[in-house]
């Protein structure tokens, strides 16, 4: 697989990068579809996303201005979810960490039947892959509250691992130690999305005071060699979205994407979508436009690619 994934990206051959085995440890499930796939159940054709979004706040405007309105009720939801297993088949994704809410399991009517459904398109589109689900909560929750109820989604073990998301400097980081205390009890992986807005220091801060495993982005630990020999010391990878990176505007373009810095440093990082239904790259492409800019090369590449599937 090794010679046929460094063949399909040096040729920009898909179709053999499709057959590849790959991962995609940041995906959020909502939005883990393609937009053809949406289309096409649809029978509605979306408009494509802009070079740049400015940010977070113009993502989301975006989506709830063209896409959302269209797949916003609960089958809208279970739609998409199904689209998300539908493109690890196409993708050979071998793992697959997508993440969930809480609302949208009380909106499916609480865990059972919840798990019924993702269990479901699990079987029907990947059997063979390797799923790691993921609870999610957002930066301005309560988070004492939220713990308080997280028994009820956490113990029948479904859940994998845990993440914050929705923005930085939200509240700080000490606001949401009961989430992750919580977290531990149930042995779960500990990650945050953090270094995507934030500097490097905020990385360090957030690992050290959550105990954190993994850091969703962490893309401006780079910023700082400090910061990058104690990711690489202590082993804390970072699942990097380049795509998401440079169309909200935290990385100029690919070429200086800072995966280059990082990955050269000893920071182990894996590639992931975080939003396909948005930003339109799925992960062969996500490969694909990092090779193409020269930021890494194959052997480069080939190597995160078993970094994700480890």
């Amino acid at each position: 697989m090794e010679k046929l994934f460094m063949e399909g990206l040096r040729e920009e051959n898909t179709e053999k990068l499709l057959q590849v085995p790959k991962s995609d440890l940041h995906n959020h499930s909502t939005k883990g579809c393609r937009r053809a796939w949406l289309e096409e159940k649809l029978n509605r054709r979306f408009p494509a996303p802009p070079e740049k979004f400015g940010g977070l706040i113009g993502m989301q405007e975006w989506f709830r201005a063209t896409i959302k309105p269209f797949s916003n009720t609960t089958e809208g939801m279970v739609m998409r979810w199904e689209g998300a297993f539908a493109e690890a088949k196409r993708n050979h994704i071998q793992r697959l960490s997508m993440n969930f809410g809480a609302p949208e399991i009380d909106e499916m009517g609480g865990m059972e039947a919840f798990k019924t459904v993702i269990q479901g398109f699990h079987r029907a589109y990947c059997p063979d892959t390797v799923f790691e689900p993921e609870i999610t909560y957002v930066s301005c929750c309560d988070a004492a509250e939220a713990a308080e109820k997280m028994d009820v989604y956490l113990s029948s073990g479904f859940f994998k691992s845990i993440d914050v998301c929705g923005g930085e400097d939200v509240q700080p980081v000490e606001a949401f130690l009961p989430l992750y205390r919580k977290a531990e009890r149930y042995h779960l992986v500990k990650k945050m999305h953090v270094g995507e807005s934030g500097g490097a220091d905020e990385v360090q801060r957030a690992v050290e005071t959550l105990g954190l495993d993994e850091v969703h982005h962490g893309i401006h630990a780079a910023e700082s060699k400090k910061v990058m020999r104690f990711l690489a010391d202590h082993r804390i990878q970072l699942n990097i979205c380049p795509t998401s990176n440079v169309m909200l505007g935290y990385a100029a373009d690919y070429k200086t994407h800072p995966i280059k810095l990082l990955y050269e440093n000893g920071v182990p990082v894996t590639i992931n979508t975080d939003d396909l239904l948005i930003f339109d790259s799925s992960i062969e492409q996500e490969y694909l436009r990092l090779y193409r800019s020269g930021v890494l090369n194959a052997a480069q590449l080939e190597d995160i690619r078993q970094t994700g599937l480890k």
